[in-house]
């Protein structure tokens, strides 16, 4: 039985590299001590393009070796989790904490996977692209359908991770969604030793602020803060919150760096650049930012960054 207290990840797997990607992700950067993993997998059974054969009044389905195929796909995906499970075991985790589900398809594999993912847990795990051939799809047809439906529980995709994954950006812009993907961090990432780094985009003027980057908002030992502009004042209140809330969150204040970026065309572009040239392998956003249209599952540059992120690992919190 898991542990109540422990953080709960649902870990979509699918026997494809990209979920053992996750895999190995997920191995390196959650903290041991309290965090419980359910590797989920949903099995589709007999192909769509094998019911004619079943149904056919002239053919035995033992004599087309219909049965030994699925016997080898069951045989197949209980190997993969094992040892997606033993990864686990590997890095230190509690045995009781990694539990296996397997399930052959029952509505469908994403609908399956949404199902369960509404039974209590901090965050769904899955890999950009699945068991799909056609490579020049973004993201895969499963991680697509999670990203639409997936609303209520922070969703996690996975790429190849090139990059250093135990390194996290945080895309803010002031608003309560970024404000509450801050704390959905530090509370993940409470217990690790993760460095994570605040970073703000501004479009369109040159804006500056004094101090470093690292804590640009904190003047000088014995220094007043000089006269400064509303947006000027908007944004440091806005970091002072988030790392205050880190913080709290148990978060070393050692780990925590900010970032600002000002006078470029595109805040999605100037988030995936940063990513790329900080070595940053996990990249967190808010589902929705400022933007006040209701009638949208997810806002403009969330969904921008979905799709240009490529190998780094995308959190997208509701």
């Amino acid at each position: 039985m898991m542990n109540s207290n422990r953080k709960k990840i649902l870990v979509a797997l699918d026997g494809s590299s990209h979920s053992f990607d996750a895999v190995n992700y997920l191995s390196h950067m959650l903290p041991r001590h309290d965090t419980s993993l359910v590797l989920f997998s949903v099995y589709s059974g007999r192909p769509e393009r094998f019911r004619d054969i079943e149904e056919s009044l002239f053919m035995d389905p033992k004599e087309t070796g219909l049965e030994e195929w699925e016997n080898q796909q069951k045989k197949a995906i209980g190997e993969f989790m094992e040892n997606s499970r033993q990864v686990f075991l590997d890095r230190g985790f509690p045995p009781d904490a990694v539990i296996l589900k397997i399930r052959e398809k029952e509505t469908g594999i994403a609908r399956d996977i949404i199902r369960e993912a509404q039974s209590g847990y901090d965050a769904v795990v899955a890999g950009r692209q699945g068991m799909n051939p056609i490579t020049r799809l973004v993201i895969g047809s499963v991680a697509a359908k999670l990203i639409a439906s997936l609303t209520d529980v922070p969703l996690w995709l996975v790429g190849s991770c090139a990059t250093d994954a135990a390194k996290i950006l945080v895309a803010t812009d002031g608003s309560e969604n970024a404000l509450q993907a801050v704390k959905y961090v530090g509370r993940m990432m409470s217990g690790s030793d993760v460095p994570i780094t605040l970073f703000q985009v501004i479009r369109g003027f040159d804006f500056r602020l004094p101090g470093p980057d690292a804590y640009f908002f904190k003047p000088p030992d014995g220094a007043a803060w000089p006269d400064e502009s509303r947006e000027a004042h908007t944004v440091r209140a806005a970091f002072e919150k988030a790392v205050v809330a880190l913080q709290a969150a148990g978060i070393d204040p050692v780990r925590i760096t900010t970032k600002i970026v000002s006078g470029v065309a595109t805040r999605s572009g100037t988030i995936i650049a940063q990513a790329m040239t900080g070595g940053y392998g996990t990249i967190v956003i808010g589902r929705k930012g400022h933007s006040r249209v209701g009638d949208f599952h997810m806002g403009r540059v969330t969904n921008k960054v979905v799709q240009l992120a490529g190998k780094a690992v995308v959190w997208v919190v509701s």
